[in-house]
């Protein structure tokens, strides 16, 4: 039986989300690409130093009333 290559573990950072909305470092992402490639956490926004801001959610379209 043929087997597939096994995954390798992830090297991008989990970043929070709720810390990266609105950081205009990261653009919301939470994490930055640098010169060399690597993706590391925000400094700005996930070092922990900034509040967490709320995150809204837009509404949805809504359906048109007849």
């Amino acid at each position: 039986m043929a087997r597939g290559a096994e995954h390798a573990p992830s090297t991008v950072p989990r970043a929070d989300l709720a810390r990266a909305a609105g950081c205009e470092v990261c653009r919301g992402w939470g994490t930055i690409v640098t010169d060399e490639g690597r993706h590391e956490l925000c400094p700005d926004c996930q070092s922990g130093q900034r509040p967490a801001e709320p995150v809204t959610h837009p509404p949805g379209p809504r359906a048109r009333e007849q």
